[in-house]
């Protein structure tokens, strides 16, 4: 049985959000915490609190498995929303986990390509080239050490020209 909650308590719950996003962008992730644990009390099944509430614990608390759990059930939720997705690839990429967080920062952006966090995150971490040795795992220990040496050598060349 779904609960109607009253229109006052709905946009209640919209203001502490916005509230939180405020914060976020303040770096005030306590502030943010707060209003967005306020949010999910009022208003539990919003995948938008639910995800932006993983990411900032994520950041505040560092506890990555509470985060990644609460950002993949925003995803189950609304895997149509954009920002769902690229929360769940911050804390993946908190996490050390690059390629998960680079598969759900492409999936946001095929979801809705004129949103700008997904196209922002997925510049910002830059296209993966192709392993040197392409017969061997990118992991490969040749691989990793080829990559480098190729990378000093193309900055070696930018710097002459």
């Amino acid at each position: 049985m779904r609960v109607v909650l009253p229109l006052q308590s709905l946009s209640q719950s919209q203001v502490l959000y916005g509230q939180a996003l405020e914060m976020i962008s303040r770096s005030r992730i306590d502030i943010a915490l707060e209003r967005l644990k306020e949010a999910i009390q009022i208003s539990p099944d919003n995948a938008a609190y639910l995800s932006h509430y993983g990411w900032c614990i994520a950041m505040h608390r560092g506890d990555h498995d509470a985060a990644v759990r609460l950002c993949e059930r925003a995803v189950r939720m609304d895997p149509y929303d954009p920002m769902n997705r690229v929360n769940l690839g911050r804390v993946y990429e908190m996490r050390g986990e690059k390629a998960n967080a680079y598969g759900e920062f492409l999936a946001g952006w095929k979801t809705d390509s004129a949103h700008p966090a997904p196209a922002a995150q997925l510049s910002r971490m830059g296209i993966r080239r192709p392993p040197i040795l392409t017969f061997l795992p990118r992991a490969h220990w040749l691989n990793i050490q080829l990559g480098r040496l190729r990378s000093r050598i193309e900055r070696g060349l930018k710097q002459l020209s």
